[in-house]
Order: structure tokens, then C-alpha cells, then sequence
């Protein structure tokens, strides 16, 4: 298979060109419109000004005749100008001639200088109000634009706009070709839930964000087929032991009534191994079709949730230490997870049964602790799921029962612990970020114990 290329491709080097390109524009576009408003009535005037001192001051020498101009000082006649004749004038010359008028009372006529220039600095023609008394032209005054103080075509100032310009370019191109991509990338996976099918992630962005998001593309489809042949297996698995499961109950059930005193015990004791295995073939089947969507949560009191829930078992054997919290969970869910603990608690450990609710932060800690011997070991207090001793007393509290709830916590986004409790025996502890709000206000049981509160009334 061949290995991904962490390079740009060509349209991704395409549209960064572009983007600096037109970054570079629109930063010289934007120097000359901020010039424009800004800086343009100062430099008009100025230009005025130094172009008005400037031909009076000429105008007076070419008075005298037979003095001669000053050196550096350059007067053509009309026919002489590179031209020809004088041009069309520009909107700046325009501007300046209006200054020139309203500040100084001098009605010019102004001109840039035409190829060949004068000076590499450009510069513009000044009509004079003089004539050459030898052929009667009108005579005009080259004033240079280096002895300007004008920034209208400082170079610096023009690159750096350019600069700017580019740099702004890249930048937008980075926020939409690479940052944008990668948080909704990061947003969408955030979002997935545990359930499938997994939703696919969309490719865009640069070529190496689009490699990114088809190889996890990839592994999602893996994921979704995986989740997708397990249920198909499991409901294969359950429907195939229900045809040899039912034949072995009818056999059974005609033993039990065909046998009398050991035997008849003993097809009596078959009989309740085989409803045993039916029940474990009805939570393969739960197992199979545990995939919660969104849709199948509601929000419910906590309270009145679990006392429904633990109604069907003895009420000497259940102890609920519950407050009132509103929940967004799915109940038939957490009716299978809590029958399997209490169960598994009933069985296994000794009664009283205690469950108990207490809130930290934004997270519900639902507890269900027995009074049995517990389980010694530290490994298995702190990893739940199927334990690679084989030691049956530390594995007693394993099985589908327990992958029921793992798979119930992991299906709204919490996690189930196996701890000691403090008064013995074992704790299995649901941590859930599934509280809504408080219905009223009641305090929630402290972490360590509910013993600091008074009893509020729950049997």
C-alpha cells in the first residue's frame, strides 16, 4: 500500500500563490486608497506650494532680461516639451492647478513629464506667464519630483504594503484551508458517540488533512463493520441456542414429571440450570442490541426511576439512599444495569443491598454495595470487565450481567469501577454525565458517606 504524502498538492500550492497574490493587491490597493483620503489633500498642498514659490520665483528672473537662470533651473518652449505639446492632465495635476488657483491666486497649467524623463524621479511641467520674446512660445518650468517630500511613491512604503498584504493572504488561507478544517475535524470526532454506526468525517482542507480524514474514515467504516459483524454473530449465537434450548426444556420438564424423590431432584436442579441459561442467552441478545441512540434517552427523576426499578425485589433486602436529581439517561437501560448489580449483589454477596446517589460536579455517581466478602484483589477493583486469573472466587463477579453495565456507562459517555465498600463487600460504582439540573433544593449525599444527613423519607 503505498505510504500518504504529507506534501501540498498542486491545487493547494495553486490556491496559496493566489492567495498572496491577491493579499499583495489588495494591501497595494489599500495603501492608495488610505493615501488617497488621508494623505492626499496634505500632498496636493504641499506640491502646490512648492510649485507656486517655485515659478514666481522664475517668473521674477525672466523679468531682467539678459539675466541669466540659475543653474539647475530648466525652461523649454512649448514646441521643446517631450511630448510635443502639452498633455491631457491627470486628476493630481487637476487637483494641484485648483490649489495652486485657490491658494496663490496663480492660474498654471501643470503637466507630468512624458518619456524621455527628465529626471528618473519623474517630475511635472509648469506653464509660465512668459513668452520667448525670439519665436513667441509659451515657455514651461520642469520641476523635479525628487525634492518632493511627497510619501505618494516612497518605494519602502509600497513594499511594505505588499508585504502586508501577502502576509494577511497567507493567514486567511491558513484559517481556511487548515484551521477551519481541523476544528471541525476535531469537533465532529468530539461529537461521535460510542454507539454505531459512526458517523464519517467530511475531506477537506490541504492535501495532508484530507489524508488525515480518509484514514480515519477508514478506521470508522472498520469500527462500524466490527460492531456490525458482532451483532450479527450474537443474534446468530442466540437464535441458534434457542432451537437446542428449547428442545432440552421439553425434555426436561417431562423428566420432572416422570421422576420421583433423587432423580426427580435432580431433573428439577436441570431445570433451573437450563432457565439460568436462558437467561444468559437473553442478555447475549440485550448485548447484541445495545446501541443507544440519542433519541431513546429522556430526562426523569432519579429517585422515582430506581424505586420503580427495585420495587420488584424484597424491600428488606434494598436500602435506597437517593436524592432528588433530574437525570437524561435511557431507563430501560439503566433498569437492565441495576437488575444485573443488585442481582449479582443478592447472589454473591449478603444482604442489605445499598444504593446510593451522590453528585460531583457535572457527573452522578450511582453506588450499589453488598455486605459479602467483597473481592481482595487491587487489579480487580480498579479494571472491570473479564479477569485472565483463574481463580473462581476473584472472577465470581464477572460476566454478561457486568458487560451489560460496562457497555450501559460506556453508552453515555461514563465509565463502571469495582471498589471495596466501605462497610465490606464490593462497590460497583456508575460514573454518568447525566444530570440535568436539581428538581429541588435537596443536598446530594456526601462522597464519603450518607451517615452527616438526615434521612429524607425515601424507603
Amino acid at each position: 500500500m503505498a505510504r500518504p504524502r504529507a506534501r501540498l498538492a498542486g491545487v493547494d500550492w495553486l490556491l496559496l500563490v493566489v492567495s498572496l497574490a491577491l493579499g499583495g493587491i489588495a494591501g497595494y490597493l489599500g495603501l492608495l486608497l488610505g493615501m488617497r483620503l488621508l494623505l492626499e489633500p496634505r500632498i496636493v498642498s504641499e506640491t502646490a506650494l512648492r510649485l507656486s514659490k517655485y515659478t514666481v520665483l522664475v517668473e521674477q528672473v525672466l523679468q531682467h532680461a539678459g539675466e541669466p537662470l540659475p543653474a539647475g533651473v530648466l525652461v523649454r518652449q512649448q514646441n521643446q516639451l517631450p511630448s510635443g505639446s502639452p498633455a491631457q492632465s491627470g486628476r493630481f495635476e487637476r487637483l494641484v492647478e485648483e490649489a495652486m488657483a485657490r491658494e496663490f491666486g496663480l492660474q498654471r497649467r501643470l503637466q507630468r513629464d512624458q518619456p524621455p524623463l527628465q529626471d528618473p524621479w519623474g517630475g511635472h511641467w509648469v506653464q509660465l506667464n512668459r513668452i520667448d520674446q525670439r519665436t513667441g512660445q509659451t515657455l514651461w518650468l520642469f520641476q523635479s519630483q525628487l525634492l518632493s517630500n511627497s510619501l505618494w511613491y516612497l518605494p519602502p512604503l509600497r513594499i511594505l504594503a505588499i508585504v502586508i498584504g501577502a502576509l494577511a493572504g497567507l493567514v486567511l488561507f491558513l484559517r481556511l484551508k487548515v484551521e477551519r478544517p481541523l476544528g471541525h475535524l476535531l469537533t465532529l470526532l468530539a461529537e461521535q458517540g460510542s454507539a454505531a454506526p459512526l458517523q464519517l468525517l467530511p475531506e477537506q482542507g490541504i492535501a495532508p488533512i484530507r489524508n488525515l480524514s480518509l484514514r480515519i474514515n477508514r478506521l470508522l467504516e472498520r469500527i462500524n463493520n466490527t460492531a456490525s459483524t458482532r451483532r450479527q454473530l450474537l443474534h446468530g449465537l442466540t437464535h441458534d441456542l434457542g432451537g437446542p434450548h428449547a428442545r432440552l426444556m421439553l425434555r426436561t420438564e417431562i423428566l420432572c414429571e416422570r421422576l420421583s424423590g433423587e432423580n426427580g431432584q435432580l431433573a428439577q436442579a436441570m431445570a433451573l440450570d437450563l432457565d439460568r441459561l436462558r437467561e444468559l442467552t437473553d442478555q447475549l441478545a440485550l448485548l447484541g442490541e445495545q446501541e443507544l441512540p440519542a433519541e431513546r434517552r429522556q430526562s426523569c427523576a432519579l429517585d422515582d426511576l430506581c424505586g420503580r426499578i427495585v420495587a420488584s425485589h424484597p424491600s428488606r433486602l434494598i436500602k435506597l439512599r437517593l436524592p432528588r436529581l433530574l437525570v437524561n439517561l435511557d431507563p430501560e437501560g439503566l433498569q437492565r444495569a441495576l437488575n444485573n448489580l443488585i442481582d449479582n449483589a443478592l447472589e454473591y454477596g449478603a444482604p442489605p443491598v445499598e444504593l446510593s446517589a451522590v453528585r460531583r460536579g457535572s457527573d452522578l455517581l450511582l453506588r450499589v454495595d453488598d455486605h459479602g466478602a467483597g473481592i481482595p484483589t487491587e487489579t480487580l477493583l480498579a479494571i472491570p470487565g473479564p479477569s485472565r486469573s483463574n481463580d473462581r472466587q476473584r472472577q465470581r463477579h464477572r460476566g454478561l450481567g457486568l458487560a451489560i453495565v460496562e457497555r450501559f456507562c460506556v453508552d453515555h459517555q461514563g465509565r463502571l469501577r469495582l471498589l471495596e465498600a466501605p462497610g465490606g463487600g464490593l462497590r460497583a460504582e456508575l460514573q454518568l454525565p447525566v444530570l440535568v439540573e436539581w428538581v429541588l433544593r435537596v443536598p446530594c449525599w456526601p462522597e464519603n458517606g450518607p451517615g452527616q444527613w438526615p434521612e429524607l423519607g425515601w424507603p
